[in-house]
């Protein structure tokens, strides 16, 4: 082979391998778009490979610019519609945020006598069931050096509850616009017109559903002490067989990975099915529940030995993955028994506390005793001002000004204290709040009840949603110095508050059932669960907004929050703190969230013999001054006026100069008058 012909084969090797390279790098953006829970976000650019196929992808690729020239008039207007699919179909079970972050869309129209200009355009976004639609005016632009796109940034998407984007629903975008002149339109794409939306949750549901397929008729074989991974999908049914050999007690531990609340699957009782094709009784059921996972202990005890077959079924809507596996073994003490639930769950006071609590200041309620001693003072006084005064200075340089700091300082301004600690109707105690907030659980975790009100209402701080007041009143008995010269309340109701008497008896309250074998109805183990977390959370944020501005009067406090929304933080599957008062900035809650949230919560129960729920978790480590809000508006009960005591004394002794001053006028004239007229008969 001749050199020439060498050097053109290795060139015409390189052009096909540039040439594989470009239709690579041309393809493979179209071949990757999906909505997912991912570094980039969820960004989405507008591609077309030619006008009439365009499509969303995850990487800017295809046609820099698509446009069309129009010879419309306001007589016969022509309307434009652009469609964009999101391809590949969209192929993971995705949760859909609240807000799309941010679009883009560079849309330019030039006229042909008009000159440049944006026009109306109507942009619809599709996704699963929901659609959200957005219009932007026409506007007319000086030149082109001006032209900006048109943006949209932080906007409310209008799922209707439906949050969830299952694989195969429609991701798509359309834009619309009418011209009614002649010109060109040109949509500009390759990075200039994209939207982002930050998905929170994702799953690829194909991969997780791995022990699939399995059926009560088909049970898949399995060794018992072997770690099985699988999810339950929809309406599913997952059976496994194995065989059991001689044990005094029989573990299985089921672990349900953590989804969004919207998904989670019910957790019923599973059914194991004895030798014999028989139902094994009711076991002993220990459920942990944290930020990741549910972690659920079923425990029988002497069962027969041999083959057999353990079933749990899901709901349909719904997907969850899981790991069990199972334990022979022989009585003992072990890890998940009852007997490490010591049967009290408190809330663990003191976990949001910041003041210096080796000086604390005592508080009390205004007392009515100077009040009583000063009515009665000026009562005399005001009888004694009624006789007529010779000396104006004494009347009205003493008499009137003591008079009135008596009345101000040691009457109005104890009434009103006094009137001020009173609880108006509006009002509420701690007791009731949380009596309120549990009862909102257990409504909220009903069955039949859609998924989206028990994640607003379990979302909510202290149970007030946007919108709501929360009218709280306080008394506290001791108040911490803070080191910004602020303080902070101490409650007392949170000092031996009892979260497991406290759920028990809104259990109690409810009317829970049990199942014919003495269980908890799934309604019931399900509410107690989120209560214990929700409840830990509410008086966490409760124990670290107690902070007032100046040193408290009075031991008694009015709190009143507007509350509006804010997105939540904390577990996915169950969210915290999405409402904040509205005299905090959503800057300072969110940081206030952060800092504050424990890095774990853990809320157990015991379905035994006697139920037992155990709370616990670890605070942060994280939690300081730089987190508190600057502005909480909470009220100490108090008067007309500050040192309103010293201003009632100098009443008092005001009021005491000018009667003895007076007195002793009158007495120096007597006795002048029966000096002057002792002899005279007309006086005896």
């Amino acid at each position: 082979m001749s050199r020439s012909s060498q050097v053109q084969r290795s060139y015409h090797i390189q052009m096909t391998v540039i040439l594989g390279l470009f239709l690579l790098s041309f393809c493979a953006p179209f071949s990757q778009a999906n909505l997912n829970q991912s570094l980039d976000g969820g960004k989405l650019f507008l591609s077309c490979i030619q006008d009439n196929d365009c499509q969303l992808t995850s990487v800017a690729s295809g046609e820099e610019i698509v446009s069309n020239n129009v010879f419309a008039s306001p007589a016969q207007p022509e309307t434009v519609t652009l469609e964009f699919d999101m391809e590949p179909q969209q192929f993971e079970l995705a949760l859909l945020p609240s807000l799309l972050d941010t679009m883009v869309l560079d849309l330019r129209f030039t006229g042909e006598f008009s000159g440049y200009n944006k026009p109306e355009l109507d942009v619809s976004l599709i996704l699963g069931s929901s659609l959200t639609e957005w219009n932007f005016d026409a506007d007319f632009v000086p030149s082109v050096s001006t032209t900006s796109p048109y943006t949209l940034e932080d906007e409310s998407l209008n799922l209707n509850g439906e949050r969830v984007l299952w694989p195969e629903d429609p991701v798509r975008l359309r834009l619309t616009f009418v011209l009614d002149r002649p010109g060109t339109w040109e949509l500009y794409l390759r990075g200039s017109s994209f939207m982002e939306l930050e998905i929170p949750w994702s799953e690829d549901i194909e991969s997780r559903n791995s022990d699939e397929p399995s059926s009560d008729l088909e049970p898949r074989s399995t060794e018992f002490e072997t770690v099985h991974y699988g999810a339950l999908l929809e309406n599913d049914r997952d059976c496994w067989t194995f065989t059991i050999e001689q044990h005094e007690v029989l573990n299985i531990y089921l672990q349900w990975e953590s989804v969004p609340i919207e998904l989670q699957q019910s957790h019923g009782l599973p059914d194991l099915i004895q030798p014999s094709g028989r139902l094994s009784n009711a076991p002993e059921v220990i459920v942990r529940e944290d930020d990741d996972s549910t972690r659920t202990t079923y425990r029988w005890r002497a069962m027969p030995v041999g083959d057999y077959t353990f079933c749990f079924g899901g709901t349909a809507g719904k997907f969850q993955p899981y790991t069990w596996t199972g334990q022979l073994a022989f009585e003992g003490a072990g890890p998940v028994t009852p007997a490490d639930f010591d049967g009290k769950a408190f809330y663990p006071v003191g976990s949001a506390v910041l003041g210096d609590e080796d000086s604390p200041v005592s508080l009390s309620k205004h007392s009515s005793g100077f009040l009583f001693i000063s009515l009665l003072l000026f009562a005399g006084f005001a009888f004694d001002g009624l006789r007529n005064s010779t000396s104006a200075l004494l009347r009205f340089g003493a008499f009137t000004p003591g008079v009135l700091f008596l009345l101000v300082g040691g009457i109005l301004h104890p009434m009103w204290a006094l009137a001020d600690e009173v609880q108006s109707d509006s009002e509420i105690q701690i007791d009731e709040l949380i009596e309120n907030r549990l009862q909102q659980l257990w409504d909220a975790s009903y069955p039949g009840v859609p998924e989206q009100v028990l994640v607003s209402h379990t979302g909510s701080t202290w149970g007030m949603l946007d919108g709501e007041r929360l009218e709280l009143r306080l008394e506290v008995e001791e108040a911490l110095p803070l080191p910004d010269g602020r303080w902070q309340l101490v409650v007392p109701e949170l000092q031996d508050l009892r979260l497991d008497q406290a759920i028990f008896s809104q259990v109690s309250r409810g009317g829970a059932q049990t199942t014919d074998e003495g269980m908890l109805e799934q309604q019931t183990v399900r509410f107690i669960l989120l209560a214990g977390r929700s409840l830990l959370l509410d008086m966490l944020m409760m124990e670290a907004m107690m902070i007032v501005d100046e040193k408290p009067k009075s031991s008694v406090f009015h709190v009143d929050f507007d509350m509006v929304s804010v997105p939540a933080t904390g577990s996915i599957s169950v969210p915290a703190w999405g409402t904040r008062p509205a005299s905090v900035s959503e800057y300072d809650w969110l940081s206030l969230q952060s800092a504050l949230f424990p890095e774990r919560i853990s809320v157990s129960l015991c379905d035994c013999d006697l139920d037992l729920l155990d709370v616990r978790f670890i605070a942060s480590p994280g939690f300081d001054m730089n987190d508190v809000p600057p502005f909480i508006t909470i009220e100490n009960a108090s008067g007309l006026i500050p040192y309103a005591t010293p201003v009632g004394v100098l009443g008092l002794m005001l009021c005491a100069v000018s009667s003895r001053g007076e007195y002793s006028r009158r007495v120096k004239a007597k006795k002048l008058a029966t000096d002057i007229f002792q002899g005279n008969s007309k006086w005896d």
